[in-house]
């Protein structure tokens, strides 16, 4: 036993003496010409480089070495000591504005961690390759311009753009038919390649609330698009909001998805409003998502040959895509549309469906947490009655007497509240409880027996509620 303590000890010394003399690799960056004198703690014994035609050395004292620049290029160099210890090493990268590059760099990004290398192909043509970590997304795009406008050839603007119908795609070419939408640009060089790494991926989680209200329900609460503001439902007056802001009197921290849907189901009346959808996306900065409910209407097509069948959606849609920019501000586009069949038409032999549609795209820049709304999507309907009674409804003046007429006037008004938020995924360790549920019988809930209050009234444990919370589901 005391033998085996006796080499543990040894091994962990033997460890700690190794990760103290190690020693890691910096980067230096030379003009081809360019010297640079490094000062070590210990007596210098020899020096190895690894490419001699890129990059040389002359050690002009026991702790004193100088480094050079011959031609572009890059090379290894390690500085011993005695007992072949390694005191210095270094990563020298020389070029003609590598050295600007790292210094702008560093000037404009602070702290930022950004290895610059350049690579020469056959042909002579040099590719730089970026790696590090940065802190966000605006930090690693400012490096890969800030290099690209300098050193990038071939200069090429990818457009990020959306399907309207789909929401399909990749980050950069968003594009499956002619009904794309714009989202963003951005320069790419063919001989910059940008690996530079997050600390954790920028994930936008989007809480939509699809609602159909009438006009009784816009009066009744006050809904002025024109300057975003929502009266108060308590019979106190109004309050007018400043530009760019939209509070909900009685909500004390404003309006979002959530609240907006318990108002809705507050009003409990599928007459003057009613909630068509609240789904809850979440994207990766950069990418896009979409949501569909309804159904596939089929559509025969004939010529001269033979029948074919193609398929219209039809429903509620919804298709996002996020952009994280400068300091967590997110850019989001957002298409949404609601259509129903409303009837058919004849063609040949066949009935074809007719759709009702209304969609809306926008493009907007919003912070962590904020909420917006879109409406406008309005529909108007008159209908027209008359009833008579057969042959007197028909006489001049008196037939009135045995007539009855009415019109009625429908309009309703389609509105997208959403609250976007920035999220992280939920570590491997912190346990997630789903929802549970005890079986039962209608006879025991009839007869109030083997139900306690407790499993009747606390369906959801703690840690459901909690995690449902922070997700932001719908209640």
């Amino acid at each position: 036993m005391c033998q085996r303590n006796y080499i543990w000890q040894v091994c962990i010394l033997a460890s700690a003496f190794f990760i103290n003399t190690a020693v890691f690799a910096e980067q230096l960056y030379l003009k081809p010409g360019m010297s640079k004198q490094i000062n070590t703690r210990d007596s210098i014994k020899t020096v190895f480089i690894s490419s001699p035609e890129i990059a040389d050395y002359k050690v002009i004292g026991n702790k004193s070495v100088v480094l050079y620049g011959k031609k572009s290029g890059s090379a290894e160099i390690s500085v011993y000591g005695a007992n072949s210890k390694v005191i210095y090493n270094v990563s020298l990268g020389v070029d003609p504005l590598l050295p600007e590059l790292s210094q702008r760099i560093r000037q404009e990004y602070p702290g930022s961690n950004v290895i610059i290398k350049r690579f020469n192909d056959n042909a002579g043509k040099a590719s730089y390759i970026l790696t590090g970590l940065v802190q966000s997304e605006e930090i690693r795009d400012g490096v890969y311009q800030l290099v690209g406008s300098l050193v990038g050839t071939a200069e090429k603007e990818e457009t990020l753009k959306v399907d309207e119908n789909t929401g399909g795609g990749n980050s950069s070419n968003m594009m499956l038919n002619n009904s794309e939408i714009f989202f963003a640009s951005v320069k790419r060089y063919d001989n910059v390649i940008n690996r530079i790494e997050l600390p954790s991926s920028n994930q936008v989680n989007v809480k939509l609330t699809v609602v159909e209200v009438t006009k009784e329900f816009t009066d009744n609460l006050g809904i002025e698009w024109s300057s975003l503001t929502l009266d108060s439902m308590m019979g106190g007056g109004s309050t007018v909001n400043s530009a760019g802001t939209f509070n909900l009197l009685g909500f004390k921290n404003g309006f979002d998805a959530r609240n907006i849907s318990t108002l809705i189901n507050a009003v409990h009346n599928d007459k003057i409003a009613r909630v068509l959808a609240q789904p809850n996306l979440t994207v990766l900065s950069g990418e896009s998502a979409n949501f569909l409910v309804g159904g596939e209407i089929p559509i025969l097509m004939q010529d001269r040959d033979a029948t074919t069948v193609t398929y219209k959606e039809y429903g509620i849609r919804l298709n996002i895509a996020a952009k994280v920019e400068r300091r967590n501000k997110i850019k989001l586009f957002i298409s949404n549309e609601v259509s129903s069949v409303t009837g058919t038409y004849a063609y040949n032999t066949y009935q074809i469906p007719t759709l009702r549609t209304r969609k809306s795209n926008s493009t907007i820049e919003l912070g962590d947490g904020d909420s917006f709304a879109i409406g406008g999507l309005l529909n108007e309907s008159d209908l027209e009655t008359l009833t008579k009674v057969p042959f007197i409804g028909d006489i001049p003046i008196l037939g009135a007497l045995g007539r009855r007429a009415g019109s009625e006037r429908s309009k309703t008004e389609l509105v997208v509240f959403a609250t976007v938020n920035l999220v992280k995924p939920t570590s491997s360790g912190e346990r997630i409880a789903l929802p549970s549920f005890k079986k039962t019988s209608s006879s025991k809930i009839f007869f109030n027996v083997g139900v306690d209050e407790k499993t009747r009234n606390n369906r959801l444990n703690d840690d459901t509620v909690e995690f449902l919370d922070q997700v932001g589901f719908a209640k």
